[in-house]
């Protein structure tokens, strides 16, 4: 714990954040600072050199992972410089104190590296935490943890930073709001048992005042009963305050291509430290259907043609490197929303400028470009915030704010309040959009720059580039994400029987570039690589090295893409280095010979040049003509577990995998783990090296063991993952 004398006058709320959900978060935690008379400010990590990071005294961090445990693109740089300067200097952060709120997912291996892994190294380096670590699982639910350490953070802080004025004119600011929040519960706790909840509330499909455009609107299917039976409510959340005023002009904003952001030019001559990152337009030259009509999914290959004026990026990108791709939300979806917002198209396309209404309140950081610079309603819900995120309660709890109905207000108090965790999860797990919430709540209608505030950033989206240097092309192959849901509706009539409903969901990106790419004109759209944090890269060979590290690559569906890139790369080097013998194994997998087994043509031209040493076809239904080397790719290396386990133990091979997290990911993690077990009980001299290679740890080793442990072997693959031996490039 900090010094008693150690009191600063100014907090930092710094953010690393992949798909805006650590920074909103940090916004709110910034945003309550400062009412609490808290002198703070607000930035993203990458721009350290902007805040003077080294100087800071007093930090909160609110950080996600990604992938396989990496950090947040827009911290690349900051881990960069934090690295340099811990190695240089055991002593360089000995003045700082500091907190770190982590968010991550144990659906995924590494959980909340990023987090864990900057506690380690301000550690290292002389900081010291003034309030406990939080580490946040989205699998179970983020508010469990984030509520009660942001409750929690104010007592710590006040201990470490002193408030800006008078301070007991702060404590009866903060009384005030406590008395208004408690107000707000006792109300919604007393209008619980007047709501008379009957068969039609539980499925939340309402009509509204302004009726959206019927195909964008979806039912939710909440189950409001339990509020029949609650008492009273506890732990809703605070409601924020409004942050952001709108100011519009009589005058439209001037046409604009719909394909890419008109504040595009901005973007593509800023300067990055890393000119590489850069933002260009590219243009979609070609694209073909990888997969049959009747396939399950709709796999797509696009040519992305890339301009000259991307030279920034020539030379500086290799197989494995990916790039994002900056998607709008879907027009149908934003003209609904106005709608609903009771907002005309005139109004929505005039010039708005937004401004703080509070001086000392930063907008957030993906409006801070609007007070400047005039856009317009339309634009900024299009290409600017995310309507297809995940609610979250800070969101659910302010539009309680503006129902006109004391029902709506009260169930939507009920989702935020520890009583309705349930509910929450159902309305969370059926992935919304916010015209869905706003339609199940019919008299809801927040201010469009209320909603806009609140709303996460909309980021762009990542895709891996399945070919090698060589031309003006990046090649990538996705899944087009349309899907439904079929969910249950309760009845409180017990003739009516089982009832369900289901209904569509659709990716942001991905049905837009299908959308783009069936247009007769080659439309562009802005993209910008993406930095290779984890070292996604193949090993080079040469004539000096005759024979290189062996290659292991894990890629079903189109996990294989980044692969692709791969052999095209090895194929050019075996040429310039013909007598060198790489070897090279994948493991693919699909659920239909016949029907989805992508860029079969180029693999099997590897394998018949010899470029693929081996490949293992896994298929999940049916094989066809092929032999399957099992049914899923987990499969297929238990099958060949010693092969594998020599590869990896005694020629120091490379192991990359890449594709879906929650499922394959996790279990070619564990197989992988589990193969290690099998292997040294049967070659017990390989347990003491293993183990000598672990980090150090509390707990004693037995270095004369004869066998590893589940947990040792876990442990393994993260010492192989530090060393860039085990390489994932994983997604939800």
């Amino acid at each position: 714990m900090p010094s008693s004398d150690f009191v600063d006058s100014h907090v930092a709320f710094l953010y690393a954040s992949q798909t805006g959900n650590a920074e909103s978060i940090c916004y709110n935690i910034y945003e309550t600072a400062v009412q609490r008379g808290f002198n703070a400010t607000y930035n993203v990590l990458d721009d350290y050199a902007k805040f003077g990071f080294s100087e800071l005294r007093t930090i909160v961090f609110v950080v996600s992972t990604t992938g396989d445990g990496d950090p947040p693109d827009n911290s690349a740089r900051f881990w960069r410089i934090l690295r340099k300067a811990t190695r240089s200097d055991k002593h360089a952060y000995a003045h700082l104190r500091y907190a770190i709120l982590g968010l991550g997912d144990t659906n995924y291996s590494n959980f909340c590296n990023t987090a864990q892994r900057l506690d380690k190294q301000l550690e290292e380096a002389g900081a010291r935490t003034f309030y406990k670590k939080g580490l946040a699982d989205d699998a179970t639910g983020m508010e469990e943890v984030v509520e009660p350490w942001i409750d929690g953070l104010w007592a710590a802080l006040s201990q470490v930073a002193k408030c800006k004025g008078d301070s007991d004119a702060a404590e009866t600011v903060e009384a005030e709001k406590d008395v208004e929040a408690e107000k707000d519960v006792e109300e919604a706790a007393e209008a619980l048992a007047e709501l008379n909840v009957e068969a039609a509330d539980n499925a939340t499909s309402t009509e509204g005042s302004v009726e959206p455009a019927p195909h964008e609107v979806q039912p939710l299917v909440l189950d409001f009963r339990p509020m029949a039976q609650t008492p009273s409510i506890t732990n809703v959340a605070r409601v924020t305050a409004p942050v952001c005023t709108a100011t519009y002009e009589d005058t439209p904003v001037e046409p604009h291509s719909p394909d890419f952001p008109p504040w595009s030019a901005e973007l593509i001559s800023s300067h990055p430290s890393d000119p590489s990152l850069t933002p260009f337009l590219a243009t979609i030259a070609s694209s073909t259907q990888m997969t049959a009509p009747e396939a399950l999914k709709r796999t797509l290959l696009i040519d992305l043609e890339l301009p000259s004026s991307a030279s920034h990026v020539d030379g500086q990108w290799r197989a494995g490197d990916a790039f994002n791709i900056y998607a709008p939300n879907h027009a149908p979806l934003v003209r609904a929303l106005l709608d609903r917002l009771q907002i005309s198209n005139s109004d929505a396309h005039k010039h708005v400028r937004l401004t703080k209404r509070n001086p000392s309140i930063e907008l957030p950081a993906h409006l801070h470009r609007f007070s400047n610079t005039s856009s317009s309603i339309y634009d900024i819900l299009v290409w600017s915030v995310d309507l297809c995120a995940h609610p979250r309660k800070p969101l659910l709890r302010a539009l309680a704010e503006y129902c006109n109905e004391k029902a709506d207000r009260e169930r939507l108090l009920f989702i935020c309040s520890r009583q309705g965790l349930k509910t929450f999860e159902a309305l969370r797990n059926q992935t919304p959009t916010v015209l869905d919430v706003l339609h199940a709540f019919p008299s809801c209608v927040p201010p469009v720059e209320r909603l806009i505030e609140l709303l996460p950033p909309l980021a762009p989206r990542s895709y891996s580039i399945c070919n090698a240097p060589g031309g003006n092309v990046w090649k990538i192959a996705f899944n087009v994400v349309e899907y439904e849901l079929t969910l249950d509706v309760f009845s409180l009539d017990e003739e009516k029987g089982a009832q369900s409903v289901r209904v569509s969901r659709r990716g942001v990106c991905t049905p837009w570039l299908e959308q783009l790419a069936q247009t007769q004109e080659k439309p562009q759209i802005l993209v910008a690589k993406r930095p290779n944090i984890n070292a996604f890269h193949l090993p080079t060979t040469s004539d000096l090295k005759p024979d290189p590290q062996p290659v292991i690559m894990i890629g079903p569906g189109t996990g294989v893409a980044p692969f692709i890139g791969f052999l095209e790369q090895r194929a050019h080097e075996l040429q310039l280095h013909p007598q060198s013998n790489p070897f090279m194994w994948l493991l693919f997998g699909c659920r239909d010979a016949t029907l989805d087994y992508l860029f079969k043509s180029d693999i099997q031209a590897h394998v018949d040049s010899n470029v693929l040493t081996r490949l293992s076809a896994c298929f999940s239904r049916n094989a066809g003509s092929f032999t399957s080397a099992g049914k899923y790719v987990q499969d297929a290396l238990l099958a060949n577990q010693n092969e594998f386990a020599e590869l990896m133990l005694q020629k120091n091979a490379v192991l990359f995998v890449c594709g879906d997290a929650k499922g394959m990911g996790k279990d070619v993690n564990d197989t992988v783990a589990r193969i290690l077990c099998n292997y040294v009980e049967q070659h017990p001299e390989f347990v003491r090296p293993l183990l000598q290679a672990l980090p150090e740890s509390k707990l004693p080793v037995d270095l004369e063991a004869k066998v590893l442990t589940a947990p040792q072997a876990l442990q393994v693959l993260m010492v192989w993952s530090s060393e860039n031996r085990y390489v994932r490039d994983l997604w939800a």
